[in-house]
């Protein structure tokens, strides 16, 4: 059985030659999300929330396998040599366009379960986005071009999950689309390519380096007036739908074809910045990200979330934020290795605190990302002068965001007036911060609160470090230890690489070690003191009021109080313990529901790792002293 599946436009299925019925609108759904994502683990949970969006039946997991069942009647096993099996692969779901992978024995199962998730295998003769990449990268424009029948996964946008792999795919033609234009123009056939290109563009109003490669062909055809007229058109839709004048590149083209005199040249040649790098300079660049973190878990809504606000329109600007390992850079960083395609001109990491936790002065910062700019002119094609040569910094910096789009990760902040200078004051470049803080005086940022892992979430990331048989054979021990650690990636993670490191000891017997006179922090963190300093960092920088909250609210029994419990404790009238527990809101020191309630019934909580560290504090000091804000 020779079974084709087809994604670019409507969702189809071919066996054989013939069209089969792919089922259920649940279904298909299921099978379009893991199609968008072939040969890459797509998260147990990201199918739920596909499936079900916010409001999954209890049996949702036990209906996933069955829809996952049907899925592997009609699609049937891998077909040959040119199938793909990789392995797992980390992440959330939301990641790199469908790929190939290496050969699997004929006859496997093209649905496998791995990992938390599930893999569809597909080999590049079975799928046409896996025919359409490798036509690409071959330069056999056309062919990959004719592979379209219309929008990608078209009925299935209004799924996110899917939304955002047809997004992907949409982008990577309209690059191609455009590599195939410029190539026509070359060879002189532009007159031949109007139509075509008309009928993109009309698709695609604001991309400029479509309009360009239109109004060139126009150029070509002698149809100078109607080049005009579409910049025209351009600059009015820009300025209506997003506030913004055309690029200065295109102005400058545009002025080019206003000066003209003459017969027009075969080609016009196009301003180089709104043509696409030479191959060989595609590395120039900069990429200052930190490596992937390899067993990240989950985190399928934050991470649509901040993909969607860097690659939007106006106001890309994310702040990441959540309590003391919470997993904020490792979801910035994270994302930012996905999103490569959208920001050609780099992606930059940059820590605003040392290593001795002290803020970096403003003008190191910068030099560190003027630094890898420089090295990436340098190596560039166009052999232009660094801006890292210019003498103010600060200057420096915005030059050479002008008219780029890269992604800027700011990593740590504690205020805002740390952030403001490096944000873009022109251009389509992005930035995501990292912060504890709200940092609410950040005007025009949207806000990405991280929460503590699911249940489900934190025990498959302690099975990707100890190893997912020995969580399966006590899955309910399992469950207890990730709680113990109230569910923070930082605390999953030390107490994974505890258990990694104590092969030896079962995972019941662990948990009755976390529950016994041994503090949380002293089993975790052993002989390294890099956690109580960091928990020490956080607490200090704190109004005086609210470092002693802090180490009062550790005399609690439990983590979770409400404002009567807390201004008891406190020795404080409610509104003063209202303003206290706001600030420690503030610093992300403190979490409440979602839920709106009084004063009086909020349940406020302080995550587990700052509580162990406020009792092991709260055990050694004696402060009366009446709480004062000042």
């Amino acid at each position: 059985m020779a079974v084709r599946f087809g994604i670019l436009g409507p969702l189809h299925v071919l066996e054989n030659g013939r069209a089969v019925d792919p089922g259920s609108r649940k279904q298909q759904i299921l099978l379009a999300a893991l199609l968008s994502h072939a040969n890459t683990r797509v998260s147990a949970d990201s199918l739920v929330e596909a499936l079900w969006d916010d409001a999954p039946p209890r049996t949702a997991r036990k209906n996933l396998q069955v829809y996952v069942s049907g899925l592997r009647r009609l699609a049937g096993p891998e077909s040959g040599p040119d199938g793909s099996c990789p392995g797992p692969a980390a992440g959330s779901g939301i990641g790199p366009a469908p790929r190939p992978g290496p050969a699997p024995a004929p006859g496997a199962t093209r649905i496998s379960h791995q990992a938390g998730g599930y893999v569809l295998h597909t080999a590049e003769g079975e799928l046409d986005a896996l025919r359409f990449e490798q036509r690409a990268r071959a330069g056999a424009l056309t062919e990959a071009l004719e592979l379209w029948r219309g929008s990608a996964l078209d009925g299935f946008r209004d799924v996110p999950l899917i939304d955002s792999a047809a997004q992907r795919l949409d982008r990577r033609f309209l690059g191609v689309f455009e590599d195939w234009l410029d190539a026509e123009l070359a060879a002189g056939r532009g007159p031949e390519a109007i139509e075509r290109a008309t009928e993109t563009a009309q698709r695609h109003p604001l991309r400029e380096r479509l309009r360009m490669l239109q109004m060139t062909a126009l150029c070509q055809a002698g149809r100078r007036s109607e080049a005009l007229a579409v910049y025209d058109e351009l600059r009015q839709t820009l300025a209506h739908e997003l506030g913004l004048p055309p690029s200065p590149a295109l102005a400058r083209f545009y002025r080019s074809l206003l000066c003209e005199a003459g017969p027009v040249q075969a080609r016009p040649a196009p301003p180089a910045e709104l043509r696409p790098p030479p191959r060989p300079h595609r590395s120039a660049a900069p990429n200052l990200l930190p490596t992937d973190p390899p067993a990240f878990t989950g985190r399928a809504a934050p991470v649509r979330r901040l993909a969607e606000v860097l690659t939007g329109g106006a106001g890309r600007l994310a702040v990441v934020t959540g309590p003391l390992g919470a997993g904020k850079t490792a979801l910035a960083v994270h994302t930012a290795h996905r999103l490569a395609e959208h920001f050609p001109d780099g992606r930059l990491f940059v820590r605003l605190r040392g290593e001795d936790g002290r803020p970096r002065p403003l003008d190191d910062v910068l030099r560190q990302l003027l630094a890898a700019t420089a090295c990436a002119e340098r190596d560039g094609p166009t052999g232009a002068p660094p801006a890292a040569e210019c003498s103010d910094p600060r200057w420096a910096w915005q030059l050479w965001l002008t008219g780029r789009r890269a992604l800027v990760v700011v990593d740590d902040a504690r205020r805002e007036s740390e952030v403001r200078p490096l944000l873009p004051e022109a251009g389509e470049s992005a930035v995501v911060v990292t912060a504890r803080p709200g940092l609410i005086g950040l005007e025009g940022a949207h806000r990405v609160w991280l929460p503590p892992f699911t249940a489900d979430e934190a025990v498959e990331f302690l099975g990707r470090t100890i190893g997912a048989e020995r969580v399966d054979a006590d899955r309910e021990s399992a469950a207890r230890i990730v709680r113990a650690t109230g569910l923070l990636p930082l605390g999953v993670r030390l107490v994974a690489d505890r258990l990694a490191f104590l092969r030896h000891v079962a995972l019941g017997e662990y948990v009755a070690r976390l529950g016994g006179g041994r503090g949380l922090l002293d089993e975790l963190c052993g002989g390294d003191p890099l956690v109580r300093v960091r928990l020490a960092e956080s607490v200090g920088e704190l109004p005086e009021a609210a470092h002693r909250a802090v180490l009062r609210l550790g005399s609690l029994a439990r983590p979770v109080f409400t404002l009567d419990r807390a201004a008891a404790v406190l020795d404080c009238d409610p509104g003063t313990a209202v303003r206290v527990l706001e600030d420690l809101l503030e610093a992300s020191l403190l979490t409440v529901s979602d839920a709106e309630g009084l004063a009086h019934t909020v349940r406020y909580e302080m995550p587990a790792l700052l509580y162990a560290y406020a009792r092991e504090r709260a055990g050694r000091t004696v402060d009366r002293v009446p709480l004062h804000l000042h």
